[in-house]
């Protein structure tokens, strides 16, 4: 959804995981836009409401990390 994608989107941008930190927060959320065939709409707006969040404000990068980590796991046994 689009919120999971604008916790991405911030995530690559702050990390500066994209060509070498040289990217705008704009050009990643384009680049995610056109890959993944959807529109984030206002990512600003959303990246906002993110922040907001009471309990945990990487949610969705919360899951993928446990995803990951279970997956290595399992595959280790």
């Amino acid at each position: 959804n689009k919120t999971a994608l604008t916790e991405l989107v911030y995530a690559l941008h702050c990390n500066r995981a994209i060509n070498n930190g040289n990217s705008d927060i704009k050009e990643i959320a384009e680049s995610i836009e056109e890959t993944f065939n959807c529109d984030l709409g206002n990512f600003y707006k959303t990246f906002t409401e993110i922040k907001a969040r009471k309990n945990s404000r990487t949610k969705f990068l919360d899951d993928l990390s446990t995803g990951l980590l279970s997956h290595m796991d399992n595959t280790d046994e």
